[in-house]
């Protein structure tokens, strides 16, 4: 996925931007396993993957809080006003 990502810069430098406006201190990191943002954007179509709060991801422990869930919703409505 980095290697599409690295073609389309103005993919991470938007999120990064609603990350910003959002309040949030961005953490760059890489993920095990597939995503839906990497087979996306290895179709052809760029994506970053965004955070959805997400705590003990994938175990029988998975939680998110209602906050962080609210933050997620906040970044992606200033990535889409972003949108030129």
């Amino acid at each position: 996925m980095k290697e599409v990502l690295d073609r389309y810069p103005q993919v991470n430098e938007r999120a990064e931007k609603a990350y910003r406006a959002a309040g949030l201190v961005l953490r760059k990191e890489p993920i095990r396993g597939g995503t839906d943002g990497s087979r996306l954007s290895f179709m052809g179509l760029p994506c970053a993957n965004i955070f959805t709060g997400m705590q003990a991801i994938h175990s029988k422990h998975e939680w998110v809080s209602v906050h962080d869930m609210e933050k997620a919703v906040e970044v992606l409505v200033k990535l889409a006003c972003n949108i030129e």
